[in-house]
């Protein structure tokens, strides 16, 4: 009976045009729970998207953070290796000895040879026999020469032999060659005796080489009175290695 009451009173409503009681309270009922069902559906889908946004920013802003650490490590090498190349120029300014300085780089080295290149060469004055020098001390002798560059043979070599003076209280001349890549041994003509540490130098009998190059310091001295022999184990205070930059002396 109540269903066919409520079918009875739907079919009137509808034929007049109007919702029927009935369906207006299911209505005010059920259409404001189904929107605020929505609404949170729309809210949950939002926090869950910006979670990944978050995500996504944050390992952009890595990214980001990373290549500028980079980027900054590069700005301060760069800066470093700036300031050593003006550092050298400076230092090997004031290393001419009285002599013109042409600037180079070594840009080939022949370990089994103890022979280096570098890009200077005729067209720049050099010629054989220049000394190269570094900050510390001498290094080499040019040998060869083309137009735009040359050869030098390292002071290690045991091809090298060049005239030096160990600066002791009273000066000792003698004759310094290549022994090894990290010693010099220097024959000595007086009966005398050398301190280690004792700094030695060119002598500047030399047409190409002058006064005053450090060659090294005396690590050790064996004189033999007995059999008249006298030598100093020289340390080279300039060694392949510790330098691009170098000078010709002209």
């Amino acid at each position: 009976m109540v269903s066919v009451a409520l079918g009875t009173l739907q079919n009137r409503s509808r034929n007049a045009g109007v919702v029927d009681p009935v369906s207006g309270i299911v209505r005010s009922i059920v259409m404001p729970m189904v929107t605020r069902t929505y609404g949170f559906s729309q809210i949950i889908d939002r926090f869950f998207g910006g979670i990944g946004d978050a995500e996504r920013l944050k390992a952009e802003n890595l990214a980001l953070r990373q290549q500028l650490a980079a980027a900054q490590v590069y700005i301060d090498s760069a800066e470093r290796m700036e300031e050593q190349i003006v550092d050298l120029r400076e230092k090997l300014n004031l290393s001419t000895v009285g002599r013109s300085r042409v600037n180079a780089d070594i840009v080939h080295y022949v370990p089994y040879d103890n022979r280096i290149t570098l890009n200077r060469g005729a067209k720049d004055g050099i010629k054989p026999n220049l000394p190269v020098v570094t900050p510390n001390g001498l290094l080499a002798l040019v040998s060869t020469v083309s137009e735009t560059t040359c050869q030098a043979v390292l002071l290690t070599s045991s091809g090298v032999r060049i005239g030096c003076i160990a600066r002791s209280p009273i000066p000792v001349p003698g004759l310094a060659k290549g022994q090894r890549s990290d010693r010099l041994v220097m024959d000595v003509f007086e009966d005398v005796d050398i301190a280690p540490g004792t700094e030695v130098i060119t002598t500047g009998y030399s047409e190409f080489i002058p006064r005053g190059i450090r060659i090294g310091f005396v690590s050790e001295y064996f004189n033999d009175r007995e059999y008249g022999v006298r030598r100093a184990y020289i340390l080279p205070s300039s060694q392949i290695g510790m330098t691009k930059e170098v000078a010709i002396l002209k």
